[in-house]
């Protein structure tokens, strides 16, 4: 877009080439001549352009004019769409605020049943047999043959929204097709929560 001070920049550098121009005009510079002409050639040609310009610009609101209201509806319309899509992902925000938080507590009470369950001198398994109840290594734990284990936080939120992905986008898509090994051994009942 041209505007009046690209204009006026225009106008100083012709301004200062024949101020130069002056000076060396004793000293017999014919280059200074013709610096001159191509400063006010473009000078010339910065204004047609911001007359065509302007002129554009004044016929394309006189054509929006007739239309003002449906514009300012399709205006209030689509801000209305926005606030309802902004509002919508901070909603989707705190959820997943609410499923990592939940997940937090989850994982407090495993590790908690794990201590418990090392304290009591019960691991899973020994030099005689594996059991089904007591504590294993990483955190891991069993309760009469169910395990649980603790769940990275990043891992359950990465899970629910492929698993959002998946059901909008198709397998195919490749959000919806990021997949961690940890929710894998969730998915199978491993981990105790049982997620699909």
């Amino acid at each position: 877009m041209i505007t009046d001070a690209d204009i006026a920049q225009a106008e100083t550098r012709v301004t200062e080439i024949r101020e130069r121009s002056d000076r060396l005009r004793m000293a017999n510079r014919d280059e200074t001549a013709d610096a001159i002409r191509l400063e006010i050639g473009r000078l010339t040609e910065l204004k047609a352009a911001k007359e065509q310009q302007d002129a554009a610009l004044k016929a394309r609101k006189a054509a929006e004019k007739p239309y003002a209201a449906e514009l300012k509806s399709m205006n209030a319309e689509l801000s209305d769409s926005a606030k309802a899509v902004d509002k919508a992902r901070q909603e989707a925000a705190q959820a997943l605020e609410k499923l990592i938080a939940a997940l937090r507590d989850h994982n407090t009470a495993v590790s908690s049943v794990h201590a418990r369950l090392a304290a009591l001198g019960l691991p899973l398994g020994d030099k005689y047999a594996t059991y089904d109840t007591g504590h294993g290594s990483a955190g891991t734990l069993c309760i009469n043959g169910v395990f649980w284990s603790p769940v990275p936080a990043d891992t359950m939120a990465q899970h629910a929204v492929t698993k959002v992905m998946k059901q909008e986008f198709g397998e195919k898509h490749p959000a919806a097709r990021m997949w961690d090994a940890r929710i894998h051994s969730l998915v199978r009942g491993v981990g105790g929560l049982k997620v699909a």
